[in-house]
């Protein structure tokens, strides 16, 4: 047999990409279609209406070959243009990729950072709409990956859409497991990526736009190609993408998502709170301690007492227990460790992931007392 590039001798127990199912895994590595023939625009068909159930929405959906932030981009620049005034929250590392992305496309924004850990306070949101009557829409996270952190998704849609605007959101990380219902919640636009809690491997992102927000994209000035909507409006009323897609994904991604389906996204979201809580609960009663007030379901950030580091902690889970977490991002680097329970989150791997945890890191941190 030919020598293999990468040996991967380890799982992905981090909020991204994850483990995918076996099922999944045998799809994604199958013989793959020509991405122009009818038989693979009726599994992009079939994806597209099956995720318009999971999200609860009439949008118009499209797919993007690239990673979750291809999708953020994809939005900002077919909704804008220079100079157009928007709301940016931040709770983490992902908000302020929106300020990024809004400066890097030379939006006038009005920033409404919090503290990492805390959650978007709607009663600001509501104030800084109400102070400036320009700003156009409201850009935002569901769920903040590198804190854990969720936002009160539904509150924050109801002041926006009273006051008419336009809501955004990086639906990356919560999207499948927390309740979303982007129509009856006011969402304009709804941002995944495949590598989430989807359950497919990392190679597209998902764009949700409703006609509200279609009609800034029909007038939007920015510039753009690949993400181009307009171009891809005119693929995806047939069926197709602009571009050739990460064909191997989307097979991927149609398997998880019927899987979904199937199951019942209500039963998915009861499932994903469910194991969120029976393992915050038992890593809590050994002595854990969670960063976010507000914790996301897909999602647990654990941090560490000062004088504990989590990256040797990380490293000898990996080395010892072939388990793959996730340390802190930015400032939050060697403080967190950071615990998917994405996807297809079961007992087995919960309490698997309590044990090594109990083994590894919670010496450590007794040793600080």
């Amino acid at each position: 047999m030919p020598e293999r590039l990468l040996v991967v001798n380890y799982r992905l127990f981090t909020p991204g990409p994850v483990e995918v199912s076996e099922e999944v895994l045998e799809e994604h590595g199958k013989r793959f279609p020509y991405h122009r023939d009818r038989s693979f625009a009726e599994v992009v068909g079939r994806v597209t209406e099956d995720l318009k159930k999971i999200l609860f929405t009439d949008a118009r959906i499209f797919f993007f070959t690239s990673s979750g932030t291809g999708g953020m981009q994809a939005a900002l620049v077919n909704l804008f243009s220079e100079g157009d005034e928007v709301l940016v929250t931040s709770i983490g590392k992902f908000g302020q990729r929106w300020k990024e992305l809004a400066d890097t496309f030379r939006l006038k924004v009005t920033y409404l950072p919090f503290e990492f850990g805390q959650s978007v306070d709607p009663a600001m949101v509501d104030d800084a709409l109400r102070d400036n009557p320009l700003i156009k829409a409201v850009l935002s996270t569901f769920t903040e990956t590198s804190t854990g952190a969720k936002n009160d998704v539904k509150a924050m849609g109801e002041i926006v859409g009273r006051h008419d605007k336009i809501f955004v959101l990086d639906s990356i990380a919560g999207l499948i497991a927390d309740e979303l219902r982007m129509d009856a919640w006011n969402v304009d636009v709804a941002i995944g990526g495949s590598q989430k809690a989807i359950g497919a491997p990392p190679g597209l992102s998902i764009v949700a736009l409703n006609e509200r927000a279609w009609k800034l994209a029909e007038n939007s000035t920015l510039p753009k190609y690949y993400f181009n909507m307009q171009i891809a409006e005119k693929f995806r009323q047939k069926g197709f993408t602009p571009w050739t897609p990460a064909i191997t994904v989307m097979m991927s991604l149609a398997v998880s998502i019927k899987n979904f389906k199937e199951r019942g996204i209500e039963n998915v979201w009861a499932d994903h709170a469910h194991w969120a809580s029976f393992f915050r609960e038992k890593a809590g009663q050994m002595g854990f301690k969670f960063l976010p007030r507000n914790p996301s379901n897909a999602l647990s950030a654990i941090k560490m007492p000062d004088g504990v580091e989590s990256t040797p902690i990380i490293r000898e889970i990996k080395e010892e227990e072939g388990i793959l977490f996730a340390n802190g991002q930015a400032e939050l680097k060697g403080h967190l460790i950071r615990i998917g329970h994405m996807g297809h989150a079961n007992e087995q791997d919960t309490l698997k992931t309590l044990e090594v945890l109990e083994k590894h890191a919670l010496p450590r941190i007794k040793e600080t007392g």
